[in-house]
């Protein structure tokens, strides 16, 4: 079953969300605060919780629950996770609009009032998890179709330039599960590159008269 987390500093938000997605989903409230000191944090139980998917409520800093709102989540998640599933749950809907980049994520909470619409979002939230999981597969069969082809020195230069923009993105939606070690970039270019700086450290020592 799906994670779905939760993040709200109103415990009566948390009681209607829990009661409107417990059926379809294995819900996880992230209501200890004091986990909670950056949005960083809010990473930090994702992972440790095994959360599949978040939702989040934008005024989180309110009354100095946390120091942070909902904008600064989203931001944080997807610098350091790309394509991870999150959206907003939020009755400031204005305001969040305003503070987001991806207004798409922006859900007023009066839509857990009616029916269509939860049906709706409880589809939008299945969708998303598989979307997510698809990228991260098709993406990780891709780069390690051409490790195998770079172990093996048939590489060509579109393959080569496809390898490192592959390995940045996989680093981008998560570095653990990028199966890329750091000294396996030592593609054709990148030893070039480090051929002339090689050749270019020597020239300035000779020059120096070292």
């Amino acid at each position: 079953m799906i994670r779905l987390g939760y993040l709200d500093e109103d415990k009566g938000n948390r009681n209607t969300f829990f009661r409107v997605f417990n059926k379809d989903f294995e819900v996880v409230m992230l209501d200890d605060n004091t986990k909670l000191t950056s949005a960083n944090n809010v990473l930090d139980e994702i992972d440790r919780q095994n959360i599949d998917v978040l939702a989040v409520d934008f005024r989180l800093a309110d009354g100095g629950w946390v120091s942070f709102n909902g904008d600064e989540v989203v931001k944080t998640i997807w610098e350091k996770r790309r394509y991870y599933p999150v959206f907003m749950l939020t009755s400031y809907v204005n305001n969040a609009l305003e503070k987001m980049d991806n207004v798409f994520l922006v859900n007023d909470k009066d839509s857990l009032s009616n029916n269509d619409s939860i049906t709706l979002l409880k589809k939008q939230i299945s969708s998303s998890v598989e979307t997510y999981h698809r990228i991260i597969k098709e993406k990780d069969e891709q780069l390690k179709m051409l490790v195998e082809k770079q172990k093996k020195g048939i590489l060509n230069d579109k393959e080569e330039q496809e390898l490192f923009a592959l390995n940045v993105e996989m680093n981008s939606i998560d570095p653990k599960s990028n199966p890329m070690s750091p000294d396996m970039m030592q593609t054709k270019s990148v030893e070039d590159l480090h051929e002339m700086v090689d050749l270019a450290r020597a020239l300035l020592k000779s020059v120096k008269g070292e």
